[in-house]
């Protein structure tokens, strides 16, 4: 049995130290089992008995006071990262590659709802009993005091910045003087260049992987600031110009993004932190049509895709007769009917922007038989091909039947 009482008086006098290991010291000899804390990036703050145990996970967080990234991928990808999204803590770890002589009694610490840390109690099967699962809640409770004067999402630095980034991703910072009186809250100027990137994974609930890679990003762009709203995490750069190495950041960072099946949306560059809304939904723009192009590579730039964000909405409130150039039914008809090919040569004719000898070349036909099929496709419909209009509406049609 557990002496309840003594554990919340031992908690209280731990209380104002804010010392995590001394913490989880008098919790271990009150529970009875060994027990551990860390942050949501898998960095120790307290463990006891300071010993191994034979537990993979306990033995490597002993000797390395954290996990690698490879590690943190290889337990979202057992499933016990996104558990604490699915059950309510404290629950039992038992699945995955979780030792089954050392199952754990998870618990989830929580600053105003975000995830900041995990406290976790190893025991055998017969050591889960209800009074442990109770004592976790407790701790957990506890531990959530103790984060809160960490250098958390929660302290009171970083909050005056994510209050400040949410007043901008929600555009209600309009002029140069609300910038600069939020400058001096937070304790700095944010400097051009600028750009703003989302990530989203495919599991809309997974925002404490979210969290996860909003850490790793900020240690390889340190210029930053970001939230998590609507399930999807929002940053603003600033400073690019001093990073180091930006391509083998990204690249580090891609990595990261296809370990968490995750995408990231950028936008383009800009100086005038007043317009950030605008390059908010060029990020989100990227990453929404990145996400559906499933790509290797997961770092979306927004002018990759800018001619499909302006067409997109159109695509979809439309139907394919009112945006589709007559021509080519009309030239589709013929084939369906003559079994030819002529919508084939049309596409690489005005992809090829006219060019009767790159066109001949890529359909790897004579000249003068691209010319016989050209004039044939103007004597059926009745419309020139060196017409602007006619071979803007063409190079419109296909863009969009493609991306269809």
């Amino acid at each position: 049995m557990i002496d309840f009482l003594l554990l919340y008086e031992n908690i209280f006098k731990i209380l104002p130290s804010g010392n995590i290991q001394k913490l989880m010291e008098v919790c271990y000899e009150i529970v009875g089992v060994p027990i551990l804390t860390v942050d949501i990036m898998y960095n120790l703050f307290g463990i006891a008995p300071q010993q191994k145990t034979g537990d993979y996970y306990w033995d490597y967080l002993l000797e390395h006071r954290g996990y690698e990234t490879d590690i943190a991928i290889h337990m979202y990808e057992q499933g016990i990262m996104q558990s604490v999204n699915e059950k309510k803590a404290p629950f039992v770890v038992n699945w995955g590659d979780v030792n089954p002589l050392y199952p754990k009694i998870q618990g989830v610490i929580r600053v105003n709802d975000i995830i900041e840390g995990y406290v976790t109690m190893q025991c055998t099967q017969d050591q889960i009993t209800p009074d442990r699962m109770k004592a976790m809640e407790i701790i957990q409770d506890a531990l959530a005091f103790f984060f809160k004067d960490n250098d958390t999402e929660n302290s009171i630095y970083n909050t005056y910045q994510k209050v400040f980034i949410g007043e901008l991703f929600n555009n209600r910072i309009h002029t140069k003087k609300q910038l600069e009186l939020w400058f001096k809250n937070i304790g700095f100027s944010l400097n051009p260049p600028y750009r703003i990137v989302t990530v989203g994974t495919k599991d809309k609930q997974e925002r404490n992987v979210l969290s996860y890679i909003q850490k790793t990003i900020q240690q390889l762009f340190p210029y930053q600031l970001g939230l998590i709203q609507h399930n999807i995490l929002y940053i603003l750069q600033y400073n690019l110009s001093l990073n180091g190495n930006p391509a083998l950041g990204e690249k580090q960072f891609n990595n990261i993004l296809v370990k968490f099946n995750a995408h990231c949306g950028s936008s383009n560059y800009f100086y005038d932190l007043l317009e950030a809304v605008n390059y908010q939904i060029q990020a989100e723009d990227a990453l929404m049509l990145g996400q559906h192009a499933d790509q290797k590579y997961r770092i979306h730039s927004y002018s990759d895709y800018y001619l499909s964000a302006i067409l997109a909405p159109r695509i979809e409130q439309m139907p394919q007769s009112n945006y589709i150039s007559p021509v080519i039914f009309q030239v589709r008809d013929y084939d369906r009917k003559h079994s030819t090919d002529f919508l084939a040569t049309l596409r690489a004719y005005i992809y090829n922007l006219c060019d009767t000898a790159a066109t001949a070349s890529e359909l790897h036909i004579h000249r003068n038989t691209l010319l016989y099929r050209l004039n044939k496709m103007e004597e059926l419909t009745g419309f020139s091909l060196k017409n602007h209009d006619i071979f803007m509406h063409l190079m419109i049609s296909f863009y969009m039947m493609e991306y269809k």
